[in-house]
């Protein structure tokens, strides 16, 4: 039986992981603009795809012993959404000041 109580809980803690996720995505994204080189692009964007599914799946397994549900998928989304959108202008800032020295 599901527990209804939990999944509010459950969706908090999958937000976080998104939200991780979306940090490490911006991070990724500095060094990846940095290299500059096409296949930097490529090798830095399948790093993160393995990163984004060993956060979503560890993630999924501390929420509800890893039962892939709708809700915390969509939470999931959430929180790379507002990490993305909060902190993206700031991580493109950092890295225009890198570039210009």
């Amino acid at each position: 039986m599901i527990d209804v109580t939990a999944q509010p809980y459950e969706a908090l803690l999958l937000f976080h992981g998104g939200a991780l996720t979306g940090f490490v995505y911006l991070l990724l994204r500095i060094v990846r603009n940095l290299a500059g080189r096409r296949i930097a692009t490529h090798l830095f964007d399948g790093v993160f795809v393995l990163l984004a599914a060993a956060i979503l799946s560890g993630y999924l397994f501390l929420a509800n012993y890893g039962t892939v549900r709708g809700f915390l998928l969509a939470a999931f989304a959430a929180g790379f959404a507002a990490c993305y959108w909060l902190f993206a202008p700031l991580f493109a800032g950092i890295t225009q000041k890198i570039r210009k020295k």
